[in-house]
């Protein structure tokens, strides 16, 4: 399942008020920074004092999304480093797990506004993937695949059926990005 979308800060900040609020997904890091642990977010307003989600590239800021229920076992997974690559550091740490889902937000760069996305993994994909990837205790089958269809769904329709006001072969743009767009004020 994905979603690609076209947001500003404005629709990013609705997407994750409705994420904090509407759902049961816990938000985390995709990745931390060199030598800590991942960081949980619990409000829009904490993610808006780490993060600029205005500027950036594709995939400038990243999130895991995880709703506890679906059963998904050890989703923090330590990430070893070679210190000669990574200013002396030595381990990182990342959300993963067939449940989780992925936000990924592109910001504004060089009056472009690059593309963001929603993305996760199905119960077919996830099991045949799971028999290749022995790190991720093949508990693919264990998982509640309807609980998580069902989270997945919620948000992706709030994004696109709430948010979005044109389609476009690139992705959904979100309300606030299409006023930019029409306005001439970013390109996609």
């Amino acid at each position: 399942m994905q979603t690609d979308f076209f947001g500003t800060l404005e629709d990013k900040k609705l997407i994750l008020d409705f994420i904090f609020s509407e759902t049961d997904y816990l938000v985390f890091d995709h990745y931390s920074e060199f030598g800590e642990e991942l960081k949980q977010y619990f409000s829009t307003s904490e993610i808006l004092e780490k993060f600029d989600l205005e500027n950036g590239k594709q995939n400038a800021v990243t999130f895991g999304l995880w709703n506890p229920l679906d059963q998904t076992k050890n989703i923090v997974r330590k990430v070893i480093l070679d210190p000669k690559y990574c200013n002396g550091y030595t381990f990182r740490y990342t959300s993963e797990g067939w449940g989780i889902q992925r936000l990924y937000f592109g910001g504004i760069q060089n009056g472009f506004l690059n593309s963001s996305q929603f993305m996760g993994f199905n119960e077919k994909g996830a099991i045949a993937k799971d028999s290749i990837h022995p790190d991720h205790e093949q508990e693919a089958h264990r998982l509640d695949w309807q609980l998580i269809r069902s989270d997945q769904r919620k948000l992706k329709n709030y994004i696109e059926k709430k948010l979005g006001a044109e389609k476009h072969t690139r992705g959904i743009i979100l309300k606030n990005a299409n006023q930019l767009i029409t306005h001439y004020e970013v390109k996609i």
